[in-house]
């Protein structure tokens, strides 16, 4: 019996996985999706049938060429991830390889070890043709609304644009907090401070107030009631005792996962779903390959059967019985898509003592994060004893509420302590006078409500019903890299730029910006997925609305769109100067068009919505003289983006372009790679010896590091929101970490 030909989606995934299904297999990897809508046309037929027209990706024809003659009087399993995005590779290939879609060729799994892997190959499934159709309708419906709004965006803003179904709504969501933000106008208050038993607190209630609630709006209140207190005797008038459970955590999800690792490891979505893929592929350890969680994109809180056990063993021998958990019954999402478990360690009694010299520093923080929730979900609820007393003057006009609270039992908190301090409980009973120390008037300032960070706001499209596990993090990276919003520390905060397409959309194209509809869409995609909905009739109801809206505002767009009144003077002193945007960027301009302002970089723009109020930055001053007329030179930007000139432009008009170099040196000469920009807008690196002395040119920046199979030069590409380096040889791929170790 010949070998069965295996293929999966990633390099480091196939070679996990051929270690546990020996000789008789062959695992290969199709290294992600291999054939999609053209990227020069829109690839769609219009009519009732929404017919795609699907092409080999740009640059993966080797890759088809080799598992065709790979399949060649094989039986061939698609083991493709277990989601849309992994069904539609599966189905793609099937197509391209000539498979029968009535033959069972599709395998799944939701963890790589060994167990799982022998016992997926035994029960193929057939492709689930629907889960397919969902996907399709996801990717033609984000081609309608990208391949079309984009366009007018361009139009619009002079710029490479582009307008996404979700990303729109996601920076939707941002805009108007954004929006509340800075129509925020804090507010002065005032706390009465002090400290009772050595325990911090505040006054709680006065003349029958809660002034926690409703605080003192001024001074003299605040300082009458202070006063009061100073001059009053306090006593015991209540003493409450009770015990508390906490509960303990349920495992991990995507979202979850992505929110937890923001806050506690500082990591981006992006990173965090980078890290994750690699412990999910497999980590090499003492020589061997092993995947050390399970499938990193899910909605699910489920654990398999044989997961729980393994954990129970595990709690039982390092914290005793009395620690496991009691069974939890779980209801998912409403629209989850729940083939997977949560997220979990494959090997739970693996804990990150026993592994933490053998991995790279990023990847044992996120695992210990994983395997620390996942113990602690199959743990017992830990238990608290709560003191609280209530202390008052004789009349009860001043009431200080303090609490204190020990633990009794850890229960899951044995797998990662708190850092709470546990206070002694203080001997008391009631009517004892009580001493109230370290009295003080407070004063305070409201706060705005709080930008969103990536975790809050994978949260909030979580909520919203707007994308799925699988798109959080591309939503993200795709308006940081459009920049219509930046980071600040860790918020998110919208641009000058993202704020006018937000406007533009939502007052033009309100439909792709409501956020009930964004997700009613999403609902939709679960509905064709379940065999609940017409895949050919979602789309048709969409492109009927859709191509009205688009009529509208083709009759409606002004030819010349003039964006934002600024407080900047024109030029010649006749009115004022407006907000314009080009490829470049933002650039001021006269109504008239005839007089242009370019905006230094560092130059701040405050818009309240209407109009803009533009500080410009005095251009930096370089260490370095012109070589014309020896004034000292300047950084500037200009239509296409920073250069350097003269101090006394117009006057000497010398100036020279700034180059951005490439990370690797030329694989050619050895000589610098310069960063340049093609007339589309497209970046390329060149030798800087071309073309005098050396040819070399890419599409692609280059690295320092060598392929380890053909010993070529790896390249840097963009994939899903990441970068990984790749060989245009042997077109395997690499994360940068695994030539980074000590």
């Amino acid at each position: 019996m010949g070998k069965k030909l295996v293929i999966v989606e990633s390099p480091a995934k196939a070679k996990t996985i051929q270690k546990y299904l020996g000789k008789d297999y062959e695992v290969s990897s199709s290294q992600g999706h291999v054939r999609d809508l053209p990227q020069s046309k829109f690839g769609i037929k219009i009519d009732d049938k929404f017919e795609p027209e699907f092409e080999i990706i740009k640059g993966k024809e080797k890759i088809v060429k080799d598992l065709k003659a790979l399949s060649k009087g094989k039986e061939v399993l698609l083991a493709t991830d277990n989601d849309r995005e992994g069904e539609a590779i599966a189905w793609h290939l099937a197509e391209i390889l000539e498979l029968p879609l009535k033959e069972k060729n599709r395998i799944t799994f939701n963890e790589i070890t060994e167990r799982v892997i022998k016992d997926s190959v035994k029960s193929p499934r057939l492709v689930d043709v629907k889960m397919v159709d969902s996907q399709l309708t996801r990717r033609i419906l984000d081609r309608i609304v990208g391949y079309k709004v984009s366009p007018i965006l361009w139009r619009v803003f002079r710029g490479k644009l582009s307008a996404g179904r979700v990303q729109s709504a996601a920076l939707r969501i941002l805009c108007d907090q954004e929006k509340k933000v800075r129509a925020f106008k804090p507010q002065k208050y005032y706390e009465i401070d002090a400290e009772i038993f050595s325990e911090k607190t505040k006054l709680k209630f006065f003349d029958g107030v809660d002034v926690i609630k409703t605080p003192f709006l001024n001074s003299k209140d605040a300082n009458s009631a202070l006063e009061y207190v100073k001059k009053s005797q306090f006593r015991i008038k209540e003493v409450k005792d009770e015990e508390v459970t906490m509960k303990a955590p349920l495992p991990f999800k995507t979202s979850t996962l992505q929110q937890s690792a923001s806050s506690e490891l500082n990591f981006t979505v992006s990173r965090t779903m980078k890290i994750a893929q690699q412990l999910y592929e497999g980590v090499e350890i003492n020589g061997e390959t092993l995947a050390l969680i399970t499938y990193m994109r899910t909605y699910s809180y489920r654990i398999s059967d044989v997961a729980k056990d393994e954990a129970k063993e595990y709690i039982e021998a390092e914290f005793g019985k009395k620690f496991i958990g009691k069974p939890k019954i779980l209801k998912n999402a409403q629209n989850a898509q729940d083939a997977h478990e949560a997220i979990r360690p494959t090997y739970p009694k693996k804990d990150p003592d026993e592994i933490k010299s053998k991995l790279p520093r990023e990847l044992l923080s996120l695992y210990t994060l994983i395997w620390k929730r996942f113990m602690a979900s199959q743990m017992a609820d830990s238990t608290y004893k709560k003191r609280i007393l209530t202390i008052s003057d004789k009349d009860d006009s001043a009431i200080f509420v303090v609490e204190f609270k020990k633990r009794i039992f850890d229960g899951f908190e044995a797998v990662d302590p708190s850092n709470e301090e546990t206070k002694k409980f203080p001997d008391v009973k009631i009517g004892q006078v009580v001493d109230v120390e370290e009295l003080l008037m407070n004063e305070k300032m409201t706060t705005p409500p709080p930008r969103y960070t990536e975790a809050t706001l994978v949260k909030k499209l979580e909520t919203a019903g707007i994308g799925r596990p699988s798109t959080y993090a591309t939503i993200i990276q795709t308006l940081l890299d459009r920049k219509y919003i930046e980071r600040d520390k860790k918020s998110l905060v919208p641009t000058f730029l993202g704020i006018n397409v937000n406007d533009f959309l939502t007052k033009e194209f309100p439909k792709i910006v409501d956020l009930k509809f964004t997700a009613s869409m999403e609902d939709d995609l679960d509905l064709i997925e379940n065999g609940k909905n017409d895949w050919q009739k979602v789309l048709k109801s969409f492109d009927k609305d859709f191509e009205e809206n688009m009529k509208r505002v083709k009759e409606n767009l002004k030819k010349d769109y003039v964006l934002v009144e600024t407080d900047v003077k024109a030029p010649d002193g006749n009115g004022s100067m407006y907000l314009k945007y080009g490829r470049y960027g933002p650039y001021l301009e006269s109504k008239d068009g005839k007089q242009k302002m370019s905006i230094p970089s560092g130059s701040k723009i405050d818009y309240d919505g209407k109009f803009a109020h533009v500080t410009m930055a005095t251009p930096e001053l370089l260490d370095e003289k012109c070589p014309k007329c020896g004034a000292p030179l300047v950084k500037r930007i200009g239509k296409y983006g920073e250069f350097i000139s003269c101090s006394k432009y117009p006057e000497c008009d010398y100036t020279r372009p700034i180059f951005k170099y490439a990370r690797g040196n030329c694989p050619k000469c050895g000589a610098r790679v310069v960063e340049r920009k093609s007339k589309k807008g497209r970046t390329f690196f060149i030798c800087e010896n071309n073309p005098a002395k050396c040819d070399f040119i890419s599409w692609y920046e280059p690295s320092n590091y060598k392929c380890p199979d053909d010993g070529e030069v790896l390249y840097y590409k963009k994939k899903k929101g990441s970068e990984v380096l790749f060989c245009q040889k042997c077109k395997k791929e690499y994360d940068e970490s695994e030539f980074k170790k000590d």
